[in-house]
């Protein structure tokens, strides 16, 4: 079905004036306390984005009866894959009116948000969604894995809400024996010239680093400073998250973004993005290792994709939690219909880089 047919179905890009139909139609769906709700989180989302849109914010909504019944957002963003820059969208929000489901309202709102943008991403998306996406034909990538690092397992044991082979897991960790391993490679790195510095908020020098570190991964959004700007230093929530640089002399050598949430009152680290020139990933995360561990945080933790981070974060004592903590992260993938090759490169997990920071993964912390 054409573009131009689900337009007459009722599916259309939202306009200002639909705030009001729009407001009562997330409280009913999404609660009265939801993020969707709030002025300053959607004028940051839809209005703000670097790869923003002239024909309007990436909200399209489904209208029956003088009533939204559906909504899809998009977040556009920039994509590199292989040597060319595409433009990409996360797919967030879906949602239909429970009386409106399996009636076409859905595939209407998610087949118009796909043909404005080379690529359609969706990460971490509810069953109802997955099995909607399975449906019209998406790749299906399989997870994002969960990285967590214990760094005091009595207390990670007494705290986490993680039961099962997991809490198996971090009884049988020597506190000592990583703690010898953290100082080794935060050690080697110093040596180096390494070290870690934290920031107020990003600067120009971040363009530099992206040029530097995007050619080692095939599939990757964008991370420079326009970007990097506008997730986090001009976020609603910008003073959740914390920003360092790994610095050598003047160069940067990679950046993270560290946000602390608590289990049961007890600090864990949670790494929300990360980009690390070529070499430097595994100094890098020592170095934060460090110094989570100095501030007694008790355990660190990073949801990534990525396969050069594999093997340095398990040789650093990181466990891989392929299914996550309390749930699977999915991620799921389709080009437009007029862009069938980049299947191929983006159909494999194995090319993508993907954090918290992309799509909405990172909004809420783990208590949330």
């Amino acid at each position: 079905m054409s573009v131009i047919d689900w337009k007459q179905r009722g599916v259309a890009r939202y306009e200002p004036g639909d705030r009001p139909l729009l407001e009562t139609f997330q409280r009913e769906n999404f609660g009265a306390d939801a993020m969707q709700l709030a002025p300053d989180h959607f004028h940051w989302l839809f209005e703000e984005p670097p790869e923003r849109e002239a024909e309007g914010v990436q909200l399209w909504v489904c209208k029956r009866n003088g009533a939204i019944v559906g909504q899809q957002g998009g977040i556009p963003f920039a994509l590199k894959v292989g040597e060319k820059t595409r433009r990409a969208s996360w797919a967030i929000d879906l949602m239909v009116a429970a009386e409106w489901r399996l009636r076409g309202v859905g595939p209407a709102l998610s087949e118009t948000h796909m043909a404005a943008s080379d690529l359609s991403v969706s990460l971490s998306m509810t069953d109802a969604a997955y099995k909607s996406y399975k449906r019209a034909g998406w790749t299906d990538l399989g997870n994002i894995p969960t990285y967590l690092r214990v760094l005091d397992p009595q207390r990670c044991l007494r705290v986490s809400p993680y039961g099962g082979g997991l809490a198996k897991l971090v009884a049988r960790i020597g506190k000592p024996a990583l703690t010898t391993a953290s100082f080794g490679y935060a050690g080697a790195a110093r040596a180096l010239g390494a070290k870690l510095v934290e920031i107020g908020s990003f600067d120009y020098r971040v363009d530099e680093l992206w040029e530097a570190a995007a050619p080692q991964h095939a599939v990757i959004a964008r991370r420079d400073w326009a970007f990097l700007n506008w997730r986090f230093d001009a976020s609603p929530k910008a003073d959740r998250h914390r920003r360092f640089y790994v610095m050598r002399g003047e160069t940067i050598l990679a950046y993270v973004v560290l946000r602390v949430d608590h289990w049961k009152g007890e600090p864990v680290g949670v790494v929300c993005d990360y980009l690390a020139r070529p070499g430097w990933l595994m100094s890098t995360f020592a170095l934060l290792t460090e110094t989570a561990r100095r501030e007694g945080m008790a355990a660190l933790m990073c949801r990534t994709l990525n396969a050069h981070a594999a093997r340095p974060l398990s040789m650093m004592g990181f466990l891989c939690l392929k299914n996550g903590l309390r749930t699977p992260t999915r991620m799921m993938v389709r080009p437009a219909l007029d862009q069938p090759e980049l299947t191929p490169l983006v159909g494999d997990p194995k090319s993508w880089f993907v954090t918290t920071a992309d799509s909405d993964m990172g909004f809420k912390g783990l208590g949330e």
